[in-house]
């Protein structure tokens, strides 16, 4: 007990979309402690919360505002020296809007970016979703060191971000003929991964622990 109250802790939202064993196996493995945060009022304790998510963009943003996460979360990130990291569905929910949305359902709206249906610009010959390994080129940032660049990471989408402005971008992945963002940011405190960085075993968990110990 001990131990684990000196462990460097972070925040993870749980909202019901996908199961997240793998992130806080990840997150154990690396020597860090992680709370499952499913009220607002437990947002304020952490300076790191990770964003997971697998499934429905309608179906996650239902979830947020069912569990009362949504503003309140918007307001947390609001706070500079807050840092909140989306993963999969979470990234793209850090968005302004998606074209999986029935409902017409905006993001967060963190980033300014747009995610897009894959197979209307996906080549016949490339599989939708996507998935597997694929590399991501990082450019220099404050946050996630170059010796990732280039690294081959997991993905598993049928949809995809693209950014509304290049500064956005912190990396980029090609498949097929189309070129979209993989790691994107507002600049500042937000981040996102398209990618599984707890299913891309040594790059992937090198990246989680840079973002855990981010200052």
């Amino acid at each position: 007990m001990i131990k684990y109250l000196k462990m460097k802790t972070i925040g993870i939202i749980s909202y019901d979309c996908g199961n997240i064993t793998s992130l806080t196996n990840s997150i154990s493995y690396l020597g860090y402690g992680f709370k499952l945060l499913e009220k607002k009022e437990e947002l304020h304790k952490f300076h790191k919360i990770i964003l997971p998510g697998v499934g429905a963009f309608d179906h996650a943003l239902d979830s947020l505002h069912k569990k009362n996460l949504f503003d309140p979360l918007k307001e947390w990130s609001s706070i500079k020296s807050n840092k909140l990291f989306g993963i999969c569905l979470g990234m793209q929910l850090l968005c302004s809007g998606s074209e999986e949305s029935l409902k017409n359902n905006k993001g967060l709206n963190l980033i300014d970016a747009n995610v897009l249906n894959l197979s209307s610009k996906v080549k016949i010959g490339h599989k939708i979703p996507h998935m597997g390994w694929n590399s991501i080129n990082l450019s220099e940032n404050k946050i996630f060191s170059s010796e990732n660049n280039n690294g081959d990471f997991y993905f598993v989408h049928s949809y995809a971000v693209f950014v509304n402005e290049k500064r956005a971008s912190l990396s980029k992945t090609v498949y097929g003929d189309i070129t979209f963002d993989s790691m994107i940011t507002n600049g500042e405190n937000i981040f996102g991964a398209q990618f599984h960085p707890e299913k891309s075993q040594h790059k992937g968990l090198k990246l989680l622990k840079e973002f855990i110990e981010y200052a």
